[in-house]
């Protein structure tokens, strides 16, 4: 453990268990969202164990729409992964696979007719849902629920000041409201609120609600465009110089599309993605190499000079 990942003087950390579930996109797509995720929940002594064999949540978007108990039981044979290493805690950094696994965990406790027949179908493959799993939870929502913002206040090293973040919720952090339970659909404030912790400035901007388009893209890509053009446009009216995340899905279109916009309309933004954890990993003294930054395209590597992050 290198002297940044150790905890403040006087920080006593209890330990969390939890079972890692990091769906598709990140290990395949942005390893450097798992890096960052693991040097921070260590420094909060957050003990991830993954879920081997684990496969896609799957996609809360697509399969459901083509068929609501197909999704459920993958989802559902996820949930029996960590049933069976006897972890009762799922956390997750995609909020569509928290949703998709969280909202599998609640129907197959509540509905005995979905479950009777999805039992039936893991069957198959040897598997069958037992109701074990206690909570699954995004590691945003960990850190409100259980880690505290105190806690993480305490552990900042490195105040993240001269930034000002677009926090961009998406669609599945926080609806559907009443399975999620944390805030509020429509005006939410958790996000803002670590960002704030963390010394960085969280920025109101009039497009902060809007989709990122990736589900949209998939169905009319001339459209998605237009919804990132307006967003893109909001978040530079209103001063912020990067953009902050939850979800893999939202980060590759929130980079990516700055492309799209520029090739369509000709208009440039350069605004660095970040993701939670690397916002929280910067603060709390770890170099950008640890997390490998420069992984990041638009790169935030000039923006973080001009903070005194090298």
């Amino acid at each position: 453990m290198t002297e940044a990942s150790k905890p403040s003087a006087g920080v006593k950390l209890p330990p969390i268990e939890k079972a890692l579930f990091l769906g598709c996109v990140i290990p395949a797509r942005l390893p450097f969202v798992e890096k960052s995720a693991k040097v921070v929940c260590k420094d909060l002594n957050i003990n991830l164990r993954p879920m081997k064999g684990a496969a896609c949540c799957p996609d809360p978007i697509g399969i459901r729409g083509v068929s609501e108990r197909t999704w459920i039981t993958l989802s559902t044979r996820n949930v029996t992964i960590a049933e069976d290493m006897k972890a009762t805690d799922i956390m997750g950094l995609c909020s569509g696979c928290v949703l998709s696994l969280k909202h599998a965990n609640h129907v197959m406790k509540h509905d005995a007719y979905m479950k009777a027949g999805v039992n039936e179908s893991l069957a198959k493959v040897n598997r069958s849902f037992k109701g074990t799993v206690q909570t699954v939870r995004h590691f945003a929502h960990v850190l409100h629920e259980e880690v505290g913002l105190e806690t993480v206040k305490a552990l900042v090293k490195k105040p993240l000041v001269g930034l000002k973040v677009a926090v961009h919720y998406g669609c599945h952090f926080i609806r559907p409201s009443e399975l999620h339970q944390l805030d509020d659909p429509f005006f939410p404030t958790k996000l803002d609120e670590i960002v704030r912790a963390l010394g960085a400035e969280s920025v109101e901007y009039t497009e902060k609600m809007l989709c990122c388009g990736t589900g949209v893209n998939m169905a009319d890509p001339e459209i998605a465009v237009k919804m990132n053009q307006r967003k893109y446009k909001s978040i530079q009216q209103a001063g912020a110089n990067c953009i902050m995340v939850v979800c893999p899905s939202c980060y590759q279109r929130l980079e990516n599309a700055q492309r799209d916009v520029k090739k369509v309309f000709g208009e440039t933004y350069e605004f660095p993605v970040l993701y939670l954890t690397d916002l929280l990993a910067l603060a709390f003294g770890h170099k950008p190499d640890e997390i490998s930054i420069k992984s990041h395209r638009p790169s935030p590597k000039a923006l973080l000079a001009s903070i005194g992050i090298e």
